[in-house]
């Protein structure tokens, strides 16, 4: 990219940027009609060119080979990028150049996936697993023709991408390009084995979430065009995510699938849209595919037993995602609590061993959380599971040593005596404390 260009691009950042949001003239605030209408074309050029791409996919590939499906999916990632280049070169337009080079990018990911799946035709044979979907096959290709496709894939993917992000994020030019590059190198494993997949999943999320994390502290990557380059840096994880579902499922494959949709929807969600509808129905998603999860290490652990594991267990998890998420954290929590209490009072129910002790921690904590909280139901909820577990040590101990139930009345004599001389010593202290405390919880309410 020479000077000429940077300058024309620091140039439409700073006129997007430096608007006068108190002057009704001002372009970000009263776009003019002509700017609509321009706007509304591209989104449907847009739509129009994944439409296309689609339909082509799915039915107008039917009789075509593998090969040539890949060739005629090359051709269109060049229109794109020749559409690219008209817009910055010829009309001197960057808006609709940084469109072409981030759908030709897009499309360079659905490219290297093709040549993947022609590496592993070839590289397993007639025990490649293949999905049933005809368009979905790359089979019986020469290796010859794969080592062709292969260059040009790469060299193409090159040349794009660093147009691409030169274009959409240039502060951050040499980690997209790494990012992109080792994200491309993944989706290009012949691999389907699930347990491959799954750590071949992890690793790339982990560390395009840990340059997420470095991108997203400057304001440059919170504006459209960072969004669609961090976007597009995710692309082949995505792409290696579907195609692993055309396949034979792991429980290793499917707990990564699921922990990544937790995070991406109730974490990461946010960072890439305000939009209030996107995130709830994201929060949600999140929310049953963590419960999906657990209940997964649930019925393949050891380690749990019974139903009431499973309402402890559930409850946790809504009470600890209430503190990630932007809706209904409230009501997370009262579930939670609700869901631990009936869980802890099954196990006590049920003689598991430590169930008393695991209820009074249960207890406590809620109460410790509930109180941070000012919320009323956690409170309760805390509150009476501590008690039940004094209970039913209490019936424990009782039951214990019933051979000799004098040394239980003694003992419980000795309490209640200095407990009454500590109420008679403390009581204004315990009244006004009493009082507080209600009035603690009125407020709450």
């Amino acid at each position: 990219m020479n000077k000429v260009d940077r300058t024309m691009y620091a140039n439409e950042f700073l006129n997007e940027k430096n608007t006068d949001p108190e002057n009704p003239q001002s372009p970000a605030t009263s776009p003019t009609l002509t700017k609509r209408i321009t706007t509304l074309l591209r989104w449907c050029g847009v739509l129009l060119i994944l439409y296309s791409a689609v339909s082509f996919m799915l039915e107008g590939n039917q009789n075509l080979s593998p090969a040539l499906r890949y060739w005629i999916g090359l051709i269109l990632t060049l229109a794109l990028c020749g559409g690219g280049m008209i817009c910055a070169y010829a009309l001197k337009e960057t808006k609709g150049a940084r469109i072409f080079f981030g759908l030709g990018t897009a499309f360079v990911s659905v490219q290297i996936s093709q040549v993947s799946a022609m590496i592993y035709g070839y590289w397993h044979g007639d025990n490649a697993m293949q999905p049933e979907y005809e368009w979905l096959q790359f089979m019986n290709i020469s290796p010859l023709l794969i080592t062709i496709d292969l260059v040009i894939t790469i060299i193409v993917a090159t040349a794009v991408s660093y147009a691409c992000y030169g274009i959409l994020a240039r502060n951050f030019l040499k980690n997209m390009l790494l990012i992109s590059a080792i994200g491309n190198l993944f989706l290009l494993f012949p691999v389907r084995d699930p347990d491959l997949i799954a750590l071949l999943l992890i690793t790339l999320y982990l560390i395009i979430r840990k340059n997420e994390l470095k991108m997203i502290q400057h304001s440059q990557m919170r504006l459209m065009e960072g969004l669609a380059a961090r976007a597009l840096i995710n692309l082949p994880l995505w792409i290696i995510l579907g195609r692993s579902l055309f396949h034979d499922l792991s429980e290793i494959l499917t707990l990564a699938i699921l922990s990544i949709v937790v995070i991406s929807c109730i974490n990461d969600a946010k960072r890439f849209t305000q939009s209030g509808p996107i995130i709830y129905v994201a929060q949600w998603l999140g929310t049953i595919s963590a419960l999906v999860m657990w209940l997964i290490i649930i019925n393949n652990s050891s380690f749990f037993y019974g139903n009431s594991d499973e309402l402890i267990s559930f409850g946790a998890i809504l009470f600890l995602l209430s503190f990630f998420i932007q809706y209904h954290a409230q009501l997370y929590r009262n579930m939670g609590a609700i869901l631990a209490l009936i869980g802890s009072y099954i196990a006590m129910m049920n003689g598991l061993a430590m169930a008393p002790i695991m209820s009074i921690g249960i207890g406590i904590i809620l109460t410790i959380a509930s109180y941070q909280r000012k919320e009323i139901i956690p409170m309760l909820s805390g509150n009476a599971a501590v008690l039940l577990g004094f209970w039913f040590l209490m019936e424990y101990a009782i039951t214990r040593f019933a051979f000799a139930s004098w040394i239980g009345a003694i003992g419980l004599g000795l309490a209640i005596i200095i407990l009454a001389s500590y109420m008679d010593r403390q009581e204004t202290k315990i009244i006004a404390k009493s009082k507080n405390c209600l009035n603690e919880l009125k407020s709450w309410i």
